[in-house]
């Protein structure tokens, strides 16, 4: 499915993992540009779950920026995430590495120093946010509504009263 790529996201993880530790900001350019190319031909990979250590999507680059990489969730199609995200290279691996939890675990051993969070933050999606909510029940306005004017009248017949008696206190 990606054959003929420049780079892979293990080679790109690699590298990141290397430039932070030799603190080589060539090497980390290296990384970006390989993300940039990955994302214009639009390689596939997985966005992996390393909480559960498991694969949590698959994913199509779209490309590179501000350290992060923006991604089409492909599978599963879900109303609950955004179809685009973007997600942090230590997340991304290849077909061929997010076989199992074992090899999941040894992805994030590598990377472990590196990682903020065990699973990725994934903004919500659109649909989500666009279901039909339910509407609010009418009778909370109704007994506020008959509460007020229980008070209001019993406020009309209380002065009522209290001009009574004081107009029978007069005579």
């Amino acid at each position: 499915m990606n054959e003929g790529t420049p780079t892979t996201v293990k080679v790109l993880r690699e590298q990141l993992v290397n430039a932070r530790q030799e603190r080589d900001l060539g090497l980390l350019r290296d990384v970006e540009e390989g993300l940039r190319q990955l994302g214009k031909i639009g390689y596939r990979c997985c966005l992996v779950d390393f909480d559960s250590c498991r694969l949590r999507y698959y994913v199509r680059l779209l490309g590179y920026e501000q350290a992060r990489v923006k991604a089409q969730i492909e599978f599963p199609i879900s109303q609950e995430v955004a179809p685009v995200q973007w997600l942090p290279l230590s997340h991304l691996a290849d077909y061929g590495e997010a076989e199992n939890a074992q090899s999941i675990r040894r992805i994030y051993e590598e990377m472990a120093h590196y990682i903020q969070h065990k699973s990725p933050t994934l903004q919500v999606g659109t649909l989500a946010l666009n279901r039909p909510r339910r509407k609010p029940s009418k009778r909370p306005r109704r007994r506020t509504r008959n509460r007020i004017w229980f008070y209001l009248g019993s406020l009309i017949v209380l002065a009522a009263l209290v001009g009574l008696i004081a107009w029978r206190g007069l005579l």
